[in-house]
């Protein structure tokens, strides 16, 4: 892929096509190269640029005027957690993750750039993308929260709290159904990830469609969270078997008896 090749999305390639420029014209610049769906060949119109520098000095740099020097912002606030990142958005919508980087840094490893600009060869585009195991495993600890997170839907019901049943539910479907789904899949995808839908089968697409919707009226959310936890543990037992991984048999049964007892659940 090159930044005037017919892959680039269009409404992205003029930003893009700065951004090349100005990196090649800046001294201070020795590598810059982009991560994410540009780097994996999967952008489309509305993906973020996520944009990567080698500079020198990076603390004096003034990354968010070198990029409001290119293109207007109307965004530009560091990222929490993460040194020398900043999200950026321009009036149109053209969302810039700048990151940078010293000479001395040691990049991360197994992940797959698109090399933009190297001055000094400082950087390798070609890496591993680091999402797949290839192999089934078993999210054991991931099972154990759900197993409690039933005993909690009890407690919200109890308290009337709808709010909190609701924020649950789509915990158990989001935080822990869908992840089980890619553990399946031999999937290991971070929990700022995007375009999960690529990575499970369709059958497990179907499976998620056919799930009631999540709302906040009390019968919606009992039957929504019936419905997880059937296909939640039908499949987790079935995951531990094929990775000969210990199931938490007593926890699933007091589980299965709280929400018998409470619930009128019977799984």
């Amino acid at each position: 892929m090159t930044l005037i090749s017919a892959d680039v999305p269009a409404r992205l390639r003029p930003a893009l096509l700065q951004l090349l420029a100005a990196c090649s014209d800046d001294g201070r610049v020795r590598a810059a190269w982009l991560e994410g769906s540009f780097a994996r060949g999967e952008a489309d119109a509305w993906s973020d640029i996520d944009l990567h520098l080698i500079v020198e000095e990076p603390d004096t740099f003034g990354a968010v005027e070198w990029l409001g020097s290119l293109m207007p912002l109307v965004l530009a606030d560091a990222i929490p957690g993460i040194a020398r990142a900043f999200i950026c958005l321009t009036p149109d919508w053209v969302h810039v993750d700048l990151n940078l980087h010293s000479l001395e840094d040691e990049l991360r490893q197994g992940t797959m750039r698109q090399v933009l600009v190297d001055k000094d060869a400082l950087v390798a585009s070609e890496y591993a993308a680091g999402v797949s195991s290839a192999e089934p495993f078993f999210p054991g600890q991931q099972a154990q929260i759900f197993l409690y997170l039933m005993g909690s839907t009890v407690t919200a019901l109890h308290r009337n709290d709808l709010l909190a049943l609701s924020q649950t539910t789509v915990m158990m479907r989001d935080g822990l159904l869908i992840p089980l789904m890619l553990a399946e899949n031999g999937i290991v995808i971070g929990t700022g990830a995007k375009r999960i839908a690529r990575h499970l089968t369709r059958e497990q697409q179907d499976c998620l469609a056919r799930l009631p919707a999540i709302g906040l009226t009390e019968t919606g959310l009992r039957e929504a969270q019936r419905a997880l936890a059937a296909e939640y543990l039908v499949r987790a037992r079935q995951l531990a078997d094929v990775c000969h991984a210990a199931w938490p048999a007593e926890l699933e049964r007091a589980a299965k008896r709280l929400w018998r007892h409470e619930l009128e659940i019977d799984l």
